[in-house]
Formats: C-alpha cells, sequence, structure tokens
C-alpha cells in the first residue's frame, strides 16, 4: 500500500469513527443512558430507567418511495390496522440540520395504562430514517423535555 492510500484509509477511517458510522449524529439526555447492545432494528437507542426509550434506525431506500408522505400512510395503517395504536396527530417537524419530515403520535393500553408513540420520519439522500419515542404515558410526559431535546438535536447526514 502506497503512502497516499494509507493516508487515505486513515483519514476514511478516522471520519467513519467520528460518526459513529451511521449518517446521522444523536446525543443522550441527562437521565438517559445510551444502549449500546448488538440489536440491529436500532442504530441508536437510549432509555431512562422507567422504560422510557428513544431511538434512530435509518433505512436505505434503494428502491423504495423516496418521500415522506408515502412513509407517513405506510406507518400509520402499520400502527393501526396491525398494532392497535390509535393516531392520536400528526405535523410537521424539521432535523437539526433543518431536513423537513413529519411526526406522527400514537396511543395505546398496555396492560391497563396509556402509553405514548412518537415517531418521527424523515428521508434525506437515499436514507429514511425512523426516529422514535416511546414509553407509558405518565412517564413520557414526566421525560417530555428530555426526550424533546433528544428528538430535537438529531441531525441528518
Amino acid at each position: 500500500m502506497s503512502l497516499r492510500n494509507f493516508l487515505l484509509y486513515l483519514a476514511l477511517a478516522a471520519w467513519m469513527a467520528g460518526c459513529g458510522g451511521h449518517p446521522f449524529d444523536a446525543r443522550v439526555a441527562p437521565g438517559f443512558v445510551e444502549v449500546k447492545e448488538e440489536d440491529p432494528a436500532y442504530d441508536f437507542r437510549a432509555v431512562a430507567p422507567e422504560g422510557v426509550a428513544v431511538a434512530v434506525r435509518s433505512e436505505p431506500l434503494k428502491d423504495a418511495p423516496a418521500d415522506v408522505a408515502f412513509w407517513e400512510r405506510a406507518v400509520t395503517l402499520r400502527m393501526r390496522e396491525l398494532e392497535g395504536y390509535a393516531l392520536l396527530g400528526a405535523r410537521d417537524v424539521k432535523s437539526a440540520d433543518g431536513t423537513a419530515g413529519r411526526e406522527l403520535t400514537f396511543g395505546h393500553d398496555q396492560e391497563g395504562k396509556p402509553s405514548v408513540y412518537r415517531i418521527r420520519l424523515f428521508v434525506r439522500g437515499s436514507n429514511l430514517f425512523i426516529i422514535e419515542a416511546g414509553g407509558a404515558k405518565e412517564q413520557m410526559d414526566r421525560f417530555a423535555s428530555n426526550v424533546e431535546w433528544m428528538l430535537a438535536q438529531i441531525q441528518l447526514r
């Protein structure tokens, strides 16, 4: 390997280490801890001891539709029809880098207690970003400012 190629390799490795290998940046709010399990469903996951969780995953779109409206409809149908959640609201949101997206809020009773599940959807480049926050409603209310901070600071690349 030539010195030039070796230096390019080192620069790429340093960049990937700085990026965490994911096409987004996410930080953990106070009261939460990042879970670094080998869970292929999530690229990032932070949880509070009370069960509130915030997670991020990115999916390459390849030949799939690259518009947020399609994914909003697909997620809504899945959550309502297959999972039994009620759609409580939908709104426009932006990531910290200004990417436009949609947030869907769902409700569901688990063991007689209400829970809240928020999903933010963004399409950037050739990736679909799915950002989730959820837990028992009482705990989601308690950690609302921490959850909102984590959701608001996520930067997509």
